[in-house]
């Protein structure tokens, strides 16, 4: 095959496929591309934050509210209940210290809705009943707001 024959059966094939391109778009057999406002809505609008391996998540929901789930060493030890232990700003001097129940979600995940300060990171640790605590080896869990 010559170089011209390649050029013409190219240029062929190019211009079949922009005629599909054109009949496509104005024939009634046109492709419609489906939208999911479900597959949207799925994706935190704020952002996630993830210690993936030890199995924390916060997710903010909104100016004022994040979601931390917890999956993590408590979890899979077979605590019966999880209590976070959160605070404001730096993670050396944590400000406005609160604790909060978090509530089971299924086999080994706790969840629970914190409030957040605009500006200011949130550092979190768990610990059961029992007062075995999850705290990061003493880092504890820091997302940045």
């Amino acid at each position: 095959m010559s170089i011209f024959d390649n050029m013409m059966m190219n240029n062929a094939k190019s211009e079949k496929q922009n005629a599909i391109k054109k009949s496509s778009k104005s024939g009634s057999n046109s492709f419609k591309e489906e939208y999911s406002d479900e597959l949207t809505n799925a994706v935190s609008k704020y952002g996630i934050q993830s210690y993936s391996k030890s199995g924390v998540t916060f997710e903010k929901l909104s100016e004022t509210q994040g979601e931390i789930t917890y999956s993590g060493l408590l979890a899979k030890s077979g605590a019966q209940e999880v209590q976070g232990v959160y605070g404001f700003g730096s993670n050396q001097n944590w400000e406005s210290v609160s604790s909060l129940q978090l509530m089971k979600e299924g086999e080994e995940v706790y969840k629970a809705v914190i409030p957040i300060e605009q500006g200011k990171n949130i550092n979190i640790a768990f610990k059961d009943p029992a007062e075995n605590w999850d705290n990061n080896s003493g880092m504890n869990y820091t997302f940045v707001n």
